[in-house]
């Protein structure tokens, strides 16, 4: 039996094509007025999330019928599949809907669960990094790094909701750190994670996340000379929570997280 191989490259363009199309949906509804719905677990859904998801499932279901897709808004398909791809279709939708242009379509690929390929695409500000395995990783097609940063004085750390975070077990280690960074921000969702893997910050904490929100930084933040991890150390990107940084800090961080 035959074990079958993937063409990185290619499944690299696909994935940017595909979250290119899917920008086409997203942007016509932006900075207007739309429905928004809450979900069963209260976050908020609009049409905007469902038609780009749908979009890509269906390019999929074209392009890699045998593929496995796991999506924020339409679920798991083909769960026994070696190939997964994983897809949010707005990554920070309360930003998106109260027109902050701060928010992304993400993608990866997963090989046996393990991502070999991912996109974090911002449609509003026109920036997208990509990565796939052993291939580096890129802002707009410009090989991109992680800072050279080592001092956390000098460091800028980015997070998500202040609230969300100060609920967590690590709000008041993660605000004591904030307080020793040169700068913090609160530019949360998938930009934070962005920032890290160019360099231009050192890094993010999401203190709760789901598998679509953090699949493309399992692969994007190692390319890119970092690391991505859950607040334990795991390099899981289902372990409900997510810490990129330029891996000069990720040990400090984590233990700081869990003294």
């Amino acid at each position: 039996m035959s074990i079958p191989m993937l063409d990185l490259e290619k499944e690299l363009d696909l994935a940017l094509s595909l979250v290119k199309e899917a920008e086409t949906p997203i942007l016509s509804r932006f900075q207007k007025k739309i429905e928004v719905v809450k979900k069963r677990d209260n976050t908020p859904v609009t049409e905007a999330d469902r038609e780009a998801e749908a979009l890509i499932r269906r390019r999929l279901a074209d392009l890699r019928p045998d593929h496995g897709v796991i999506g924020e808004e339409f679920g798991i398909h083909l769960p026994e599949a070696r190939f997964q791809w994983v897809v949010d279709p707005i990554d920070g939708t309360k930003a998106f809907i109260h027109g902050v242009p701060l928010f992304g379509t993400l993608l990866a690929l997963l090989d046996h669960g393990k991502p070999v390929v991912g996109v974090i695409h911002m449609p509003a500000l026109g920036e997208t990094v990509s990565a796939a395995l052993g291939m580096g990783a890129c802002l707009n097609g410009v090989r991109c790094r992680v800072s050279e940063v080592s001092s956390l004085g000098d460091a800028l750390l980015c997070d998500g909701s202040a609230l969300t975070v100060s609920r967590s077990p690590w709000g008041k280690a993660w605000m004591e750190l904030r307080g020793e960074a040169s700068v913090s921000r609160g530019w949360g969702d998938c930009y934070g994670h962005l920032l890290v893997a160019c360099g231009r910050a050192e890094a993010m904490l999401d203190p709760i996340v789901s598998i679509w929100d953090v699949a493309p930084m399992g692969i994007i933040l190692p390319e890119a000379g970092g690391r991505f991890s859950s607040v334990d150390g795991s390099p899981s990107i289902d372990a409900g929570t997510g810490l990129s940084s330029n891996g000069l800090l990720h040990e400090l961080i984590l233990k700081r997280l869990n003294p």
